[in-house]
């Protein structure tokens, strides 16, 4: 059976005006949610994707991963974030 991971990946801007925007990334054949984060996160420096945006920078800490997974029948659905593996890890006390 071949399967392949794709992922939905978010990041989020606001506007000179103050206004909250979210660019989407779909990235395939990633291996886990960090690796998609850090595939989505190249696209969204490249000098097209900056001027997408008006060349305003985005909040890296507000992405948003998530799976993009079949059911049974084929249906398509997003699954709940992933967060970073990093901060899955406890905090140092």
């Amino acid at each position: 059976m071949i399967t392949n991971r794709i992922w939905l990946v978010g990041f989020e801007f606001r506007t000179e005006r103050g206004c909250l925007i979210q660019h989407f990334y779909l990235v395939a054949d990633a291996a886990n949610a960090e690796v998609a984060r850090q595939t989505a996160l190249r696209k969204a420096h490249s000098p097209g994707e900056r001027a997408l945006r008006g060349g305003l920078d985005f909040d890296e800490t507000t992405g948003e991963t998530r799976q993009v997974v079949s059911d049974l029948l084929g249906v398509q659905h997003l699954s709940g974030p992933r967060l970073p593996e990093s901060s899955m890890l406890p905090a140092a006390a």
